[in-house]
């Protein structure tokens, strides 16, 4: 599957990802510095587990997963997806979890350090959220001069 995200601000604060049937909301705190409605970034999302054109992954933006890993195994898939794919702006994994709450390993640019995100309720009305979306605002973070350790629920991700 492939997207083209458009991913705003708004003062309340909030970033919302959206594209053409789906958003999600990510709400910040006001010292991140969100202070008006804007859009801050545009980008093309691709589904790695479902997309087999290899030049959709090549140009991609925001390489995820929809297919849940354990950390071990989510760490060496960013590993393979950065390696391939070295162009992207981030790429993310999903995680199985204990007790079905699992999460986002993350990991961008040059710094391919890798940083974990829970599931969580991160904006209002996300229970029918597209939580694929979610790598889609930490892009827009990251395209608003911000680095992938200072977005607000990143955790460091442990050695495995």
């Amino acid at each position: 599957m492939r997207r083209f995200v458009v991913v705003e601000t708004t003062p309340f604060p909030l970033l919302r990802a959206r594209c053409a049937n789906a958003s999600f909301s990510v709400r910040l705190s006001p010292a991140d510095g969100v202070h008006r409605a804007s859009v801050i970034d545009e980008h093309l999302a691709v589904d790695v587990d479902a997309c087999r054109d290899g030049s959709l992954l090549d140009c991609a933006d925001v390489l995820h997963g929809s297919r849940a890993h354990s950390a071990a195994d989510a760490f060496r898939r960013l590993s393979d997806l950065t390696s391939a794919h070295p162009a992207c702006g981030i790429a993310a994994v999903p995680l199985t979890g204990a007790g079905g709450v699992g999460g986002w390993a993350l990991t961008s640019g040059s710094d391919r350090s890798v940083v974990l995100v829970p599931f969580v309720a991160h904006g209002p009305d996300q229970g029918s959220a597209d939580q694929s979306l979610l790598p889609s605002c930490v892009h827009a973070w990251l395209v608003a001069g911000r680095s992938l350790r200072e977005w607000p629920y990143a955790r460091d991700a442990p050695s495995v």
